[in-house]
């Protein structure tokens, strides 16, 4: 294998078949949420050749069983410049596959390594804009901002995973056009009606990885609440991460899973009397369209993402969560909490994101996209 290539986890150099469509998933960022969303691309678009360009994460591990999807699987090597010039060298020997860069960091990649073209077309799902950070500065942000706005010239389309996200890949001058690919639950969620029990909620589930973007502290300071208010809650986080950050969700009673098996994850979640989503921030969470698949009741944080979603119960602090908690107890209450989650993210399923993704990554019988910008310069 030549110096210049990217560590190959499979055997040999990826080989792309040309007589069926190629997409290129590029991220550097593949756990959790991105991860689940990927594997869903390639599940609901399943006449195409899915390839896969990732960097590990210290803080997500990734378990071997969700490489089952990709016809290879390629390991970038630390250094943002170094992963650039790997992917530019990498991308000239496939000029004719879809390229899908999914956040913040790999769409830079994709974008500062090569140029679209018809023929190799560069789709961008964010999963997120850096600028909606809330843990970052206003000129943090801003800075995020015009860098976003000028690779959107090197776009070929948005493939946003909420409205909101598509409204805000509307970037002013910038020719690429922006659809909405939603998100939806995995496969290995059952949709079951699960038994909603009579009497107080015992059990109170949050779930994501430790860090500011999921703001355990905002989980915690709702239990806190609660239990201050006189309700006797129990609270387990299912996932891991910042070891400071469990040392405080665990001063404060509340049990910590770590990382678990994916079969685990969901028994854990689907055994919640009511799930909070305590995010500061999100494209569109997996982890509540899971939760409402399975039935459990949901709280979540009146954050942007869920602009436009009939949310039956957002709450901006714990103190109205303590406010809304008599209402909570009653079994009615949350089984209609659980009917109208469901409606409220009825578009979120397989049907409308294949439709989708077939808009995206099918090409015509001469290999050219149909929604490229005529004239795009090739790399």
């Amino acid at each position: 294998m030549s110096a210049y290539i990217i560590f190959v986890l499979c055997a040999g150099e990826p080989k792309l078949d040309s007589h069926v469509p190629s997409v290129i998933h590029v991220t550097e960022s593949f756990g959790g949420g991105v991860a689940a969303a990927i594997r869903d691309y390639c599940r609901n678009f399943p006449s195409a050749e899915h390839h896969l360009v990732f960097a590990p994460r210290s803080d997500a591990p990734v378990d071997p069983a969700d490489m089952g999807s990709f016809a290879s699987v390629t390991e970038l090597r630390p250094g943002h410049f170094r992963r650039i010039r790997d992917l530019r060298r990498y991308m000239r020997r496939h000029p004719n596959a879809v390229i899908h860069a999914h956040s913040s960091f790999a769409g830079a990649y994709v974008r500062a390594s090569i140029v679209k073209t018809d023929h190799r077309p560069i789709i961008y799902t964010p999963h997120c804009y850096g600028f909606e950070r809330r843990d970052s500065g206003r000129s943090t942000r801003s800075l995020f901002w015009l860098l976003e706005w000028l690779f959107s010239f090197n776009t070929t389309v948005f493939a946003a995973c909420s409205k909101r996200e598509e409204q805000l890949s509307n970037w002013p001058m910038a020719p690429a056009r922006s659809v909405h690919v939603p998100n939806v639950a995995s496969s290995d969620v059952v949709s079951v009606q699960r038994p909603i029990e009579l009497g107080r909620v015992r059990h109170v589930v949050g779930a994501g990885r430790l860090g500011p973007q999921k703001d355990p502290s905002f989980f915690r300071d709702c239990i806190l609440a609660l239990r201050d208010a006189g309700y006797e809650v129990d609270a387990t986080w299912i996932g891991g991460g910042d070891l400071d950050t469990e040392l405080m969700l665990a001063e404060a009673g509340i049990a910590i899973t770590g990382w678990l098996p994916r079969p685990d994850v969901l028994e854990r979640l689907k055994a919640a009397d009511v799930y909070i989503h305590s995010a500061r921030w999100e494209g569109f969470p997996i982890a509540v369209l899971e939760a409402s698949l399975m039935g459990v009741p949901i709280v979540a944080r009146d954050i942007a993402a869920f602009a436009g979603i009939e949310m039956p119960l957002l709450v901006d602090s714990p103190e109205e969560l303590v406010d809304s908690w008599p209402d909570l107890e009653s079994a009615d209450v949350r089984l209609e909490m659980v009917k109208s989650t469901a409606a409220a993210l009825a578009n979120c399923n397989d049907l409308a994101q294949a439709e989708a993704l077939r808009g995206l990554y099918q090409l015509d019988a001469n290999g050219r996209s149909d929604y490229s910008v005529t004239g795009d310069s090739a790399s």
